[in-house]
C-alpha cells in the first residue's frame, strides 16, 4: 500500500492549521461583538434607574406646583385657621376630584402645626383624622420651614409625597401634603423605553393583614417569594421578576443579573436599589431588558466573521501551498528526475523502495542513497576483471 503524498499531508494539516486559526478567530471577535452587545444591554438597564429618579423628580415638581397654587387660596387658609373642617371639606372636595382625575394625586392632607402635628382633614378619606403625624417627610419640612419630598412606603405600597408649611404674616399655621401612588410610574416608563419592569420590597416593611386585604385571597401573592413581595409589575411572566438576593444589600450601582431566554426572547436583567425618603433600602427596581435582536445580530456577526476568516484562511493556505510547492516540492521533483537518470547511465537497478512510496523525502533519500553509495550487488560488473580473476 502506498504512503499518503508528504505534499498533501502537509496541505492538509496547513488548511486545518488555517480553518482552526479562523474559527479561534471567529470565536474571539464574536465574543468581542456579544461582550459589547451585553455592555451595551448592561448600560441600557443602569438607565433605568436614572429613568426611574427622573419620573420622580417631575412628579415631585408637579406636586410642588400644585401645593404652591392651594398655598395661596385664601378660602382655604381661612377655613383652615378658623378649623372650619365642614367648610374646609366643601373647598377642598371638588378640586381633589380634579387633581385626581388630572394629576393620579391620590392624598390631600391638611395637618396641624406642632406641637400637635395630626391630621386635621383627610380630603381623600375625611372619616379619618387626628392622628399624628412623624413620617421623614413631614419632620423633613418641620425642620427645614421648606419643602420635605420623597417617596415613603406605606402598608402595602410607595406613595410620593411633598409637604409644605402654611405661613401666614411669617407663622406657621399648618402643613399641607400631598401624595400620589407610584403605580403609574413603570407603566409611564414602559411606554418610554420598551423595557419591562417591578419594584420588588421586602416584606418586613409591609402588613401582611393589609397587604391581604387590599389584594384579596385570590390575587395575594404575600407568600410566592420568602422575604419579598412585587409590588408592582408591567410583565406577568412567571419567574422573570425574581431575586434571590438580599434587597437591603445591593450595591447602589446595582446588579446585572446576566441573560435568561424564555419563548425564542433573549433578556437582560439587572435590579437596582429602592430607598425610602429616608434613605433605607427597603426594596428594588428589577429591570428587563428584550435584546433578543442585539442577541441575534451578535451571532449573525459572529457567523460573518467565521465565514470571512475561513476564506481568508483558505486563500492564505492555497497561497502557502503554492509557495511550498514551487520552492520545495517542484525542485525535489526536478532533482529525482535527475538522480533517476543518473542512475539509469551507471545501470543501476530500480530501487523497490522508490517504487513503493509518495513520500518526496523519503524517494529522494533512497536516490541519493543509490547514488552515492551502492552497495556491491548493485555495482555493475567489469568484463575485464571478470578475466583477471578467472
Amino acid at each position: 500500500m502506498r504512503s499518503v503524498s508528504l505534499e498533501l499531508r502537509l496541505l492538509v494539516a496547513l488548511f486545518a492549521l488555517c480553518a482552526g486559526a479562523a474559527f479561534l478567530g471567529a470565536r474571539l471577535s464574536g465574543g468581542i461583538v456579544e461582550q459589547q452587545v451585553e455592555q451595551a444591554g448592561t448600560e441600557r438597564l443602569r438607565g433605568a434607574e436614572e429613568a426611574f429618579a427622573s419620573q420622580e423628580r417631575a412628579e415631585i415638581e408637579k406636586l410642588s406646583a400644585t401645593l404652591d397654587a392651594l398655598l395661596s387660596r385664601d378660602d382655604l387658609r381661612q377655613a383652615f385657621v378658623a378649623r372650619d373642617r365642614e367648610r374646609l371639606l366643601a373647598l377642598s372636595a371638588p378640586l381633589f376630584e380634579t387633581m385626581r382625575d388630572r394629576d393620579r394625586i391620590t392624598h390631600w392632607y391638611f395637618i396641624a402645626p406642632e406641637p400637635d402635628a395630626t391630621v386635621f382633614l383627610r380630603v381623600h378619606r375625611p372619616e379619618l383624622r387626628g392622628d399624628k403625624v412623624d413620617r421623614v417627610t413631614f419632620r423633613r419640612a418641620v425642620e427645614t420651614a421648606d419643602v420635605g419630598a420623597g417617596k415613603e412606603l406605606g402598608r402595602t405600597a410607595f406613595a410620593l409625597r411633598v409637604v409644605r408649611p402654611w405661613l401666614q404674616d411669617g407663622k406657621v399655621v399648618g402643613y399641607l401634603e400631598l401624595a400620589e401612588e407610584i403605580d403609574h410610574f413603570l407603566g409611564a416608563m414602559k411606554s418610554r423605553t420598551g423595557d419591562d419592569y417591578g419594584i420588588l420590597v421586602k416584606k418586613r416593611f409591609l402588613d401582611q393583614r393589609r397587604w391581604a386585604e387590599v389584594l384579596g385571597e385570590r390575587s395575594n401573592t404575600w407568600n410566592d417569594r420568602a422575604d419579598v413581595v412585587v409590588v408592582d409589575t408591567t410583565t406577568f411572566t412567571e419567574g422573570i421578576i425574581d431575586y434571590e438576593g438580599d434587597l437591603e444589600v445591593l450595591p447602589d450601582e446595582g446588579v446585572a443579573l446576566g441573560e435568561v431566554v424564555r419563548d425564542d426572547r433573549a433578556y437582560m436583567r439587572g435590579i437596582f436599589p429602592l430607598r425610602d425618603a429616608g434613605g433605607r433600602k427597603v426594596g428594588g427596581l428589577f429591570v428587563l431588558h428584550d435584546f433578543t435582536a442585539e442577541h441575534g445580530a451578535a451571532r449573525a456577526a459572529m457567523l460573518r466573521s467565521f465565514m470571512v476568516l475561513i476564506g481568508v484562511g483558505a486563500v492564505l493556505a492555497a497561497i502557502l501551498a503554492a509557495m511550498l510547492h514551487y520552492a520545495v516540492f517542484a525542485r525535489l521533483r526536478r532533482l529525482e528526475r535527475r538522480l533517476e537518470r543518473e542512475a539509469a547511465l551507471r545501470q543501476l537497478p530500480p530501487g523497490r523502495v522508490v517504487e513503493l512510496t509518495d513520500d518526496e523525502i523519503g524517494r529522494l533519500e533512497v536516490l541519493l542513497g543509490r547514488a552515492l553509495f551502492p552497495s556491491r550487488d548493485e555495482l555493475p560488473r567489469d568484463p575485464s576483471s571478470t578475466g583477471r580473476q578467472g
